[in-house]
């Protein structure tokens, strides 16, 4: 009996205790996950929500998720944290979110928003003074996809060149104006503009493999001499070096390929003092090649020029060929006698017609007995043309020539001196 009324004692004892404990209430759950520029420049993004656990905040983009810090019970429920975690993109429809969650395991999420950058591609590229690389921006912009997020600010763009040359990168000054001019490369190269805004510039871009900048390289033929008057013919092929580069891996260096429908300008001068002048254009074929036929109208020097050209997605630089000098020789239209047989003692008449026809003092030669030409006799032709005598006392058969010197064209170009073909007299 006193034992069990010991026992029931304590067990009274145990629940007046247990109605006497004071309640402890649930924690309340993370919650009101905000974001907010960190200061005017955007160079950071302060997070805050509610919360009195200890947290971890969390960026979930298209990359996965990005841890980007934690907070102790009882800390500031802050986290400022660098813009360019973020990663800026040329990519719209990229959506990223803050989650917040705390110890318990419970979560709050911001709302959505971008870290989008307007793509810049260059506009109306071409050629200034010194071979300058001159143009202007278009922006690319796309829809907004998470219109009025809190960290949506209206910043002018930025805009700073980048020059890919020998497949290193060159960056120009950055500006808010979308008009650039950059010193000539002097090699192939890819040119980009670099866009920003508040999230800075994106680092990656597949979707643009960059404005190409080429330049020329040239092969000729032609003859050193060519009868006055006749065709000969100027002909080569063109290439064009081209550097490639995929941004993806890094890829890059410089390739010759050839340039379709190329225009190539024939060019000639009288000498080096003078100025060039355009004898004509062509266009090169499927493989570069070109031909182009000139008629001699006295020595002149030549060479070969590819312009530059300036089109939509690409600027090619072009080049001049080598300068050749092509010799005019006088033409013999005619050399003979107009007898080819004549008696012992008689004369015969030896005839000469060449062009360009002038007023040449041109000597008739024959050949010995031993091989050798001397002169004879000379004869001042009249408009390319003229006619002499001689009475020849060697029986049998003799070689003649003509030779006709050198002679200035009435546009002042030099004609060189020519021989004419052996021809032949017989004295019986």
């Amino acid at each position: 009996m006193k034992k069990r009324s010991i026992a029931v004692a304590g067990v009274l004892s145990a629940i007046a205790a247990a109605n006497l404990a004071p309640a402890f209430a649930t924690p309340a759950a993370v919650s009101d996950v905000k974001l907010a520029w960190a200061d005017a420049a955007h160079s950071a993004v302060k997070i805050t929500w509610t919360s009195p656990l200890a947290d971890t905040v969390v960026l979930t983009a298209a990359f996965g998720p990005q841890t980007l810090g934690s907070t102790a019970a009882g800390a500031p429920n802050e986290l400022t944290v660098p813009v360019a975690k973020f990663g800026a993109t040329y990519d719209p429809a990229v959506i990223s979110q803050i989650t917040v969650t705390d110890s318990a395991g419970a979560k709050a999420t911001s709302v959505k928003f971008d870290s989008y950058v307007p793509r810049g591609v260059p506009s109306s590229v071409t050629f200034g003074a010194a071979n300058a690389v001159q143009g202007t921006t278009k922006v690319e912009q796309e829809a907004d996809l998470t219109p009025g997020d809190p960290l949506d600010v209206s910043v002018p763009l930025r805009f700073t060149p980048r020059l890919k040359t020998d497949c290193g990168d060159t960056l120009f000054a950055t500006s808010t104006s979308p008009s650039f001019k950059l010193p000539s490369p002097g090699a192939p190269s890819s040119l980009w503009i670099n866009t920003a805004n508040e999230w800075g510039v994106p680092e990656f871009d597949a979707g643009y493999l960059g404005y190409g900048i080429t330049t020329s390289a040239l092969k000729t033929s032609a003859p050193t001499t060519s009868p006055y008057g006749q065709v000969f013919t100027i002909s080569g092929y063109v290439l064009r070096n081209h550097q490639y580069y995929a941004p993806w891996n890094g890829d890059c260096g410089v390739e010759q390929t050839e340039p379709t429908g190329g225009i190539v300008v024939v060019q000639a001068r009288k000498d080096s003092a003078s100025a060039w002048g355009v004898v004509g254009t062509t266009k090169a074929d499927a493989m570069g090649r070109f031909s182009y036929q000139v008629t001699n109208p006295g020595t002149r020097q030549y060479r070969v020029v590819v312009p530059n050209y300036a089109g939509a997605n690409r600027l090619e630089y072009g080049v001049a060929g080598g300068v050749r000098t092509i010799v005019a020789t006088t033409r013999v239209l005619s050399a003979k006698f107009l007898s080819t047989s004549v008696v012992y003692g008689k004369p015969a008449t030896a005839y000469l017609a060449v062009v360009p026809g002038g007023s040449q003092r041109a000597l008739l030669q024959a050949k010995s007995t031993t091989g050798v030409w001397s002169g004879v006799t000379y004869k001042t032709l009249s408009a390319g043309k003229g006619a002499v005598a001689i009475t020849w006392k060697r029986r049998g058969l003799t070689a003649f020539r003509w030779y006709s010197p050198a002679v200035k064209t009435g546009s002042g170009l030099t004609v060189g001196a020519a021989f004419s073909s052996p021809f032949y007299l017989t004295v019986r």
